[in-house]
């Protein structure tokens, strides 16, 4: 039985508390066992990542040397994408190909903060008389962060690449759900040449671990992706001790289908965003909102082309629906049939020896029930009818969240006008989710504080410092 242990101060560490059991969720089965650390032992991954910190191997090395650990951390990647890709399809039931474009985005981000480094100049000013002021981004310093199950390898990446590139240490907390996949990342960036602590991992949960870390003396910042409970709590603790504090907490985002869309692409967009990686994607656009001229139509085609997604274990052929993530979230997915007040249009049968359960749809009576509320994490959508274009900007604000949304229309001026109005952070027009690495991605209201991508990642894993020299 593979043990997954922590790595703190260049060495793989075995946990001093509890043994967490890592399931494969399409067949219920233990694969590998993770080494809980203990609070004690999340302090001397902390305190190696000061030491590397302020011994300057790493946070003052020149931007030549850094550029080099970057490329070769991102050929690694690469290089070990099959032994990737069959981890996270076993610990997280995510189909192959998915996984795939995930890992290829995960090492495009240290390849990008390779490039980004070098484009990177401070500024000079001289309007003060007698003195010339330079303003300089310096590294922030240690990093603590969480990082979710659902899309392990890229949404760790977007982190770590960047810290990693400004000069910072890390301490990196991954999913208790997802060790094998995250615990193999690491190997591969700390392979690369990085000095001992520059990366530590400690494994857990996040009600321990999670919460040792945000408390730990020693950390200058804190980055997380998760649910909004965890955010909360390490949010809270952030701003306890004043420190920088980026969340990026889920969503509950819209597809709006007007009456002038293409409807077969808008379908196949709707599906692939209600459905893709499993219904567990925080930017899935799950609550689908119709114009009341086409929703018959398109109603049927979307129930035509989602129950023609082949639901099964990820390994065999055609599948495209995997198993939730565990059981307890399966049961959680399938309980908001029941409390959704509406009418099931399909889906939402449990299934087989692991956590499968159906893609489904509601037509939803009333937007106060959990169903529209609630991030579900799971294939099961919302729809709702719409008859002008201000009730669909209403019904898509209706939201605590506010992180992704997606417009299918051909009207150029209407789409512009709908993605203004809609607070979220991101809005498709006409396609699926696409990202762009210069671009931000973070939310509105409830799905979190800050963004994440291109000068903005930059500008959250460093500080700003100025100098102003006298010479008149």
């Amino acid at each position: 039985m593979t043990e997954i242990l922590n790595f703190i101060d260049g060495r793989n560490v075995a946990g001093a508390g509890t043994s967490i059991d890592d399931l494969d969720p399409s067949t219920g089965n233990v694969i590998a066992t993770l080494s809980e650390a203990s609070e004690s032992q999340v302090g001397e991954a902390v305190e190696a990542a000061k030491r590397a910190f302020e011994a300057g191997e790493w946070s003052l090395a020149p931007i030549a040397e850094r550029q080099a650990v970057l490329r070769r951390a991102a050929s690694a990647i690469r290089a070990a994408s099959d032994e990737i890709v069959e981890l996270q399809v076993a610990e997280a039931g995510i189909i192959p190909a998915a996984v795939r474009g995930q890992l290829g985005i995960g090492a495009a981000w240290f390849d990008y903060f390779s490039d980004f480094m070098t484009t990177v100049a401070g500024q000079v000013h001289g309007q003060t008389a007698g003195a010339t002021t330079i303003v300089e981004q310096e590294p922030i310093g240690v990093c603590a962060m969480f990082t979710p199950w659902n899309v392990p390898v890229a949404l760790s990446t977007v982190k770590v690449a960047p810290a990693l590139a400004a000069g910072n240490s890390v301490v990196w907390k991954p999913s208790e759900m997802t060790p094998m996949v995250t615990q193999r990342l690491a190997e591969l960036i700390n392979g690369a040449g990085l000095p001992d602590g520059a990366l530590n991992v400690v494994n857990g949960s996040g009600s321990t671990v999670g919460a040792a870390l945000a408390d730990a003396p020693g950390i200058d910042m804190i980055s997380f992706t998760g649910g909004h409970i965890g955010g909360a709590a390490v949010a809270e603790a952030a701003a306890r001790r004043h420190l920088p504090c980026v969340t990026e907490l889920g969503g509950k985002s819209a597809t709006i289908v007007f009456d002038d869309a293409d409807i077969p692409a808008a379908v196949r967009g709707a599906v692939m965003s209600a459905y893709g990686n499993n219904g567990e994607a925080c930017l899935n656009g799950t609550r689908v909102l119709v114009h009341e001229r086409i929703a018959e139509e398109f109603r049927d085609a979307f129930a035509s082309a989602a129950q023609g997604l082949k639901v099964g274990n990820p390994r065999d052929d055609g599948i495209i629906v995997g198993p939730m993530i565990s059981r307890a979230h399966r049961d959680r997915v399938a309980s908001y049939y029941d409390a959704s007040n509406g009418e099931r249009i399909f889906g939402g049968e449990v299934h087989g020896e692991g956590f499968f359960i159906t893609p489904g749809a509601v037509e939803v009576a009333s937007t106060d029930c959990a169903l529209w509320r609630e991030e579900v994490f799971g294939p099961v959508a919302a729809f709702k009818t719409f008859f002008d274009e201000a009730e669909a900007i209403a019904l898509a604000n209706d939201s605590e969240h506010g992180l992704a949304g997606y417009i299918w229309t051909q009207d150029v001026g209407r789409a512009m006008r709908v993605s203004k109005a809609v607070r979220a952070g991101t809005m498709m027009v006409n396609s699926i989710f696409q990202r762009e690495l210069n671009a931000p991605f973070g939310g509105y209201k409830a799905s979190g504080v800050g963004r994440e991508g291109g000068m903005h990642s930059w500008m959250n894993y460093t500080q700003t410092k100025t100098t102003v020299i006298a010479h008149g």
